[in-house]
């Protein structure tokens, strides 16, 4: 009960639970040992996520009974989920959120450049909505004993036409669940060198193409014939971001560099580079010697430079490059423009300052300090911003401590304490 009521314990309706927690309990064990628990049908609540062309549907389940009652199949199948869980699952696990994650992406990509040249990333079509319930339930009971547990895992699964809910405390746990062995698959029969999996988006890592494309065929394979689930279209097989040293060499006549082009007979590019056309090809000594003999002919000179190939990663958020980690473009701009607004209102609500204190959080974690000091920097106080959530948490606890002492102040500090009895081995005052 107290589990499912964080966050939530100034809603009246959760409340008066707590307030006859004893009688509420009692209920509740009635409900699940007869085997009677009948969840309610709610409407589906359509929200935008990340702007208004990504909507989706959430359901809202009450607090009483439907979350407490989630809350008693997750607490007691945790063992069991978690006993077979992959060491890099990610995202509604306790502590093993984004930065879990980031922190050991950013490992293999620094310590590991050969085993990560080539990333495989893909998602599940519709993954939640498009659970089958037999596939769920049957894993369910291939791995849980019978008993009143497991009856309630298949009275909350029933209790939706398909799919898993978003909105539900179980919709996160069972789907890690039912993927433990797709986990399995990836690393112990498709060997890969590192994959990470945040719910339903999948990062796997490997040295050449050819692996990383067949095990992309595998997994979408395995998805149909074992969950009937598919890949998203927009799966990606891509080099990871590298870093070559080059001859950049540059004409003063465009013609001349045109037949400079033609005449070259090692492998080259003719590109834009920071607005000026020039050819480029790799820097070692074969490169240079046949590079030497035309540069005089054609009146063109050449530097050596630094080039960057291949694309960053982009996941869970953050973008990641082999020297550096920073945000997603999308919550970058979001978060600079959060401290456009604030730095421009009169008066800030908690509101406000909770969301901009938790995009701090991502730009604490990643290198993009030149950003909050040109951005974010001269229009938030972070100060106040937590000034402000501190008083509006104290307001929100006095609040509550006076309903639970049924209108009574609080003790003046340093008073009595009327828990204690004295006597007992500990002072009253």
């Amino acid at each position: 009960m107290l589990n499912a009521s964080k966050r939530k314990r100034s809603r009246k309706d959760v409340q008066r639970r707590l307030a006859k927690m004893e009688e509420t309990i009692a209920t509740l064990q009635v409900v699940i040992e007869e085997r009677n628990y009948n969840p309610r049908h709610h409407e589906a609540i359509v929200i935008n996520e990340n702007g208004p062309h990504k909507e989706r549907q959430i359901i809202k389940p009450d607090y009483f009974p439907e979350q407490i009652m989630h809350h008693v199949a997750v607490q007691a199948l945790h063992p069991c989920i978690m006993h077979g869980m992959g060491a890099f699952v990610l995202g509604s696990i306790p502590g093993r959120g984004a930065h879990y994650g980031k922190r050991y992406v950013e490992k293999w990509l620094r310590h590991d450049e050969k085993n990560t040249r080539i990333i495989g990333k893909l998602d599940i079509r519709h993954f939640f909505q498009s659970v089958d319930h037999e596939l769920l339930k049957a894993w369910i009971h291939k791995k849980i004993r019978p008993g009143k547990i497991r009856d309630l895992c298949d009275l909350i699964i029933e209790g939706v036409e398909e799919g898993l809910p978003l909105g539900f405390y179980t919709s996160q746990w069972f789907s890690n669940f039912l993927l433990q062995p797709l986990d399995h698959f990836i690393m112990e029969e498709l060997h890969v060198s590192h994959m990470a999996r945040y719910m339903d988006d999948i990062v796997i890592f490997g040295s050449n193409k050819k692996t990383i494309h067949a095990a992309m065929e595998a997994i979408d394979f395995y998805l149909w014939n074992n969950f009937r689930l598919e890949m998203k279209k927009n799966w990606q097989v891509f080099r990871m971001e590298y870093v070559t040293t080059e001859y950049a060499i540059e004409c003063e006549k465009l013609g001349d560099l045109y037949a400079l082009h033609d005449a070259l007979p090692v492998k080259h590019q003719l590109k834009m580079y920071k607005g000026r056309r020039k050819i480029f090809l790799k820097a070692n000594a074969r490169n240079e010697a046949v590079m030497d003999e035309y540069l005089e002919k054609y009146g063109a000179k050449a530097e050596t430079v630094r080039m960057t190939h291949g694309r960053a990663l982009d996941f869970m958020g953050f973008e990641f490059h082999r020297d550096r980690t920073v945000l997603r473009k999308s919550i970058m701009i979001s978060a600079t423009r959060k401290a456009a607004r604030i730095g421009a209102a009169h008066r800030i609500n908690w509101v406000e300052a909770a969301g901009m204190l938790s995009y701090m959080g991502w730009i604490d974690h990643t290198n993009t300090y030149a950003m909050y000091l040109e951005w974010v920097k001269p229009y938030v106080n972070i100060k106040r911003l937590k000034k402000i959530i501190s008083n509006h948490q104290r307001r929100l606890n006095n609040g509550i401590d006076l309903q639970n002492r049924q209108g009574l102040p609080a003790d003046a500090p340093g008073g009595a304490r009327s828990h204690v009895e004295p006597g007992q081995g500990v002072s009253a005052s």
